[in-house]
């Protein structure tokens, strides 16, 4: 265990290193305080409360949840396997005295650790932009709701960062990794859309179902049906991945 938190240690170390995958987080963070800036002052010129404070969290992360933590996810995947690969820097981390299963677990260990942040930053962020509604609109909404929503959410980011880890062994270049999990990401979307009845079978369906544990229509038969759908992806490819980067040669 030592050599493995050691080596969570070591990426979340180059997962820093990497400028534009502490920029491009921090720039989105923006985003919220922009937009309930536009929409404070839309309101107001319209008269119309559209959006309240409640509200806010939510319409941000689902547009998190469905454009930008994705392409963030896919980034920092590509960039931790195929371009590791690429510039060598993988095989001077397994001449250290840690297995491949080791480095691999904390990869995707802190995979699921930038989403967790990038989700809390995006929460505590979107709440605090949000008073500039609430001062304005009225109180509505619910703070526990925007939390629940915020929490379960990252169980279907870190399906789909674990499904980009695995696209990224089939590359030994970061740019053609993020090229290929960002084009089926849009495929599997666009697929959704045009043919509902296959959607559910797709990880990337389920960017969305933070909405279903905040719909109290929504059965628990239903709640655990996706909830274990989404371990099994996880699961698999996650076993996938492995077996991949345990035979890949350096």
């Amino acid at each position: 265990m030592h050599s493995y938190w050691a080596g969570v240690r070591n990426e979340i170390s180059k997962l820093i290193a990497r400028k534009k995958l502490v920029l491009f987080p921090a720039l989105l963070l923006l985003l919220p305080i922009a937009a309930s800036i536009l929409l404070s002052q839309l309101q107001t010129g319209i008269g119309i409360a559209a959006i309240s404070s409640g509200d806010f969290p939510q319409l941000m992360l689902g547009i998190y949840t469905n454009f930008l933590l994705p392409l963030l996810l896919f980034m920092a995947a590509s960039d931790m396997f195929a371009g590791e690969l690429q510039d060598r820097t993988l095989k001077i981390t397994l001449t250290r005295p840690i297995s491949r299963f080791q480095v691999f677990a904390s990869k995707i260990t802190v995979l699921a650790l930038f989403a967790m942040v990038i989700l809390a930053a995006s929460l505590i962020v979107s709440l605090l932009a949000g008073l500039v509604l609430q001062a304005r609109s009225g109180l509505s909404g619910s703070l526990l709701q925007a939390v629940i929503s915020y929490v379960v959410a990252w169980f279907p980011m870190t399906a789909l960062a674990i499904a980009a880890a695995l696209l990224a062994q089939f590359f030994r270049s970061a740019s053609g990794a993020l090229a290929i999990c960002v084009v089926l990401y849009a495929a599997l979307k666009g697929l959704g859309i045009f043919y509902p009845q296959f959607a559910a079978y797709s990880p990337t369906f389920y960017t969305d179902w933070h909405q279903l544990w905040i719909n109290s229509g929504v059965s628990i038969g239903k709640l655990a049906n996706a909830s274990t759908y989404l371990l099994a992806c996880c699961i698999l490819c996650f076993t996938a991945a492995f077996a991949m980067f345990d035979k890949r040669q350096l």
